[in-house]
């Protein structure tokens, strides 16, 4: 059975995070491949990570601007627009 930690390790998520508050995803993929023991495993890793970002495309989302230094935030197209209108 799995631990934990290696969950986590193989999960990914684990390198992204939702905004509750904007619904903004913001991610790195410096992680995405934590925990790997074998190169197949890690190229396994890599696609689900993959995934998830296409995932992301799929439901909309967008970069809101080129990815630096590992960092990247996407959003729904005009969210701030939306959310300067709000009071």
């Amino acid at each position: 059975m799995e631990d934990e930690e290696s969950r986590s390790a193989r999960s990914p998520r684990g390198s992204m995070e939702e905004c509750p508050d904007c619904g903004s995803v913001t991610f790195r993929g410096q992680w995405a491949i934590d925990g790997a023991r074998t190169l197949p495993e890690a190229a396994l890793m890599l696609r689900e990570y993959a995934n998830e970002l296409e995932d992301l495309a799929a439901e909309g989302f967008v970069l809101s601007e080129a990815i630096e230094h590992d960092y990247g935030c996407a959003v729904f197209p005009g969210a701030d627009d939306e959310m300067e209108g709000e009071p």
